[in-house]
């Protein structure tokens, strides 16, 4: 049975900057449109096995369920609500951020 993936209001905010850093910023628009595909693929994925990626490194994040994709220099965050059948993307984070801070600043039920 498939799971239910949603995308927080972070998560989006999150993509379309790193989109717009990307493409007018970097100047590379092609890159911008490859890190879109790839998470695209990547929150698909999510329906069918979201259990497949790690668990959060911090123990914090790893206690309330965080789990992770590194997606280029990017990772994206989600939780998983077994009950539900229901996958939270909850950020999506450039890799070398403090994104243990961030998400730990953050409510993560979404």
């Amino acid at each position: 049975m498939k799971y239910n993936v949603f995308l927080s209001k972070a998560s989006q905010t999150d993509l379309a900057e790193a989109m717009d850093y990307i493409e007018f910023q970097l100047m590379n628009p092609c890159a911008a449109d490859a890190l879109l595909d790839k998470f695209e693929k990547s929150v698909n994925s999510l329906s069918v096995m979201p259990e497949k990626h790690a668990l959060a490194s911090d123990p914090f994040l790893n206690s309330k369920g965080v789990r992770f994709i590194p997606i280029d220099n990017y990772i994206l965050f989600y939780t998983i609500n077994k009950s539900k059948r229901t996958v939270s993307v909850a950020r999506f984070l450039y890799g070398k951020r403090n994104w243990a801070g961030i998400l730990k600043d953050e409510p993560l039920s979404l």
